[in-house]
């Protein structure tokens, strides 16, 4: 039992002696009374600061285009030297490095210029700690959401990229005061180069970047900038990010663009039914309802903007305007369909260009017109019969005309007697009755297919059209 006690007590001794070291080492650098961590960590006034800065994108948080803000998650990675925290790890047990919250040392004032709304400045990570090594060498990486103001061009939406600017740079100090760089400048700096306005590729860490489901992630550039403003003489120094993004289209593509075109190529169809069913005009009203509800859903997203119109929201205002002449035309190619010679009569230049040129022009195959084959199908039969007796009896021609009456007397002279004759101008007369009646039923029926041949005439030439104005 008392050597498990011996030996448990020697374990100990390296951790006690360990965490004396690091209390001795905190309380010698804690006991400067000449520090304040509201100071620039310089040893003379007029000394610069060198501060490296990169960021690394953790996750694209939100693209909002309609308040055009792009919102995204990082941790913004500080390099500086602070002379007021070096030691002689020797003296301290070997301890080369240690973490102090960033309350109790100098941090920078970087703040986020064009910032709509989330963390502007890196107040709100004051309880991350500040890794501070033995040479003086102070690193932070407070997590921070940066919600950005973006310039959204939404004309090519869905299949749009978007281009969103950082501009990130300290407040109150200028360049005189402390040197901002890009991270990927250090190496630069120490071959004795400093070509500090060159533009940087691969600006920013990605070793743990979460990959969007919405967004690819196409670039990522940086450059130092230096600019005057008109309160103060010495330059300010900024580092502007700009983060490259391209939309994925397999979700548009699959929940709207495709059902648009489905709907857009429905209005042709609308002139391929036949006008006799008496849906032309409701198909016509419900492909419109539809797409109004599409560009209702597109215009949700848009941002409210008189700049540029998004180029699917002109396709669904053609497409609309189509379809609304579509069911003006149906309108006129149903009036035409259930026209009657009784309140319109067909005038020759629109029979000769509506059923003779027309048809020839669209492949449709010439109306059938001839008043004896009309008479074999559209007569009844006792109609037909009728005449066909009335011709044999009274000797009429195949187009209706009668024989001169003197001359049949001569020939029936020897068979008919005189006080027939009234009797046989009664059946004459009640034959010309027969065959105007006819005649007029026949005419009748014939305009009536005219206007229905136009109709069909029309229908076809719209089909045409609308089809062409869908593909186009």
């Amino acid at each position: 039992m008392l050597i498990l006690l011996l030996r448990l007590l020697l374990l100990m001794l390296p951790q006690a002696r360990c965490t004396n070291d690091m209390l001795r080492l905190l309380n010698q650098l804690s006991s400067k009374e000449s520090y304040d961590p509201d100071i620039r960590p310089v040893l003379q006034h007029h000394e610069s600061l060198l501060l490296f800065m990169n960021l690394s994108l953790i996750q694209i948080v939100d693209v909002d285009l309609k308040n055009q803000f792009m919102t995204i998650r990082v941790h913004v990675n500080q390099e500086w030297r602070d002379p007021n925290f070096i030691w002689d790890p020797l003296q301290f047990g070997n301890i080369s490095e240690i973490n102090i919250p960033s309350k109790d040392i100098w941090t920078p004032d970087l703040v986020l210029y064009n910032n709509a709304g989330g963390d502007w400045d890196l107040s709100s990570s004051s309880k991350t700690k500040v890794k501070i090594q033995s040479d003086g060498m102070a690193f932070w990486r407070p997590p921070v959401i940066f919600k950005i103001q973006c310039s959204i061009d939404v004309e090519y939406f869905p299949f749009d990229s978007q281009k969103c600017d950082l501009k990130i740079g300290t407040w109150s100090h200028g360049g005189n005061q402390i040197d901002l760089r890009h991270t990927a400048q250090k190496s630069e700096l120490l071959q004795g180069f400093d070509n500090c306005e060159r533009e940087i590729d691969y600006a920013i860490d990605l070793s743990h970047y979460q990959e969007d489901v919405e967004w690819d992630l196409m670039e990522v550039r940086a450059r130092r900038n230096i600019k005057f403003y008109a309160c103060c003489t010495d330059p300010f120094l900024d580092i502007r990010y700009s983060i490259k993004l391209r939309r994925r289209i397999l979700f548009y593509g699959v929940n709207l663009i495709c059902p648009c075109l489905a709907i857009s190529f429905l209005t042709a169809l609308v002139f391929y039914l036949p006008a006799d069913s008496h849906e032309k005009i409701s198909l016509s009203i419900n492909v419109l309802i539809n797409l109004t509800v599409f560009f209702l859903l597109i215009f949700e997203i848009s941002p409210p903007t008189s700049i540029v119109v998004p180029l699917i929201l002109k396709y669904l205002l053609f497409t609309m305007t189509l379809i609304t002449l579509s069911v003006l035309m149906t309108i006129i190619v149903l009036n035409i369909h259930w026209r009657s010679p009784e309140t319109h009569i067909i005038t020759d230049w629109v029979r000769t260009v509506f059923t003779i040129t027309l048809p020839k022009l669209l492949f449709m195959a010439k109306r059938e017109k001839g008043m004896s084959q009309c008479q074999k199908y559209d007569l009844g039969t006792e109609d037909y019969y009728q005449l066909s007796k009335a011709k044999q009896v009274f000797g009429l021609e195949d187009d209706g005309a009668v024989f001169d009456v003197p001359k049949w007397r001569s020939r029936r002279q020897a068979v008919v007697s005189e006080s027939a004759i009234s009797e046989i101008q009664l059946a004459l007369e009640g034959s010309r009755k027969i065959v105007n009646h006819v005649r007029k039923k026949e005419k009748y029926r014939s305009m009536r297919g005219d206007w229905k041949y136009v109709a069909l005439v029309l229908d076809r030439l719209f089909l045409c059209v609308f089809s062409v104005a869908a593909i186009i």
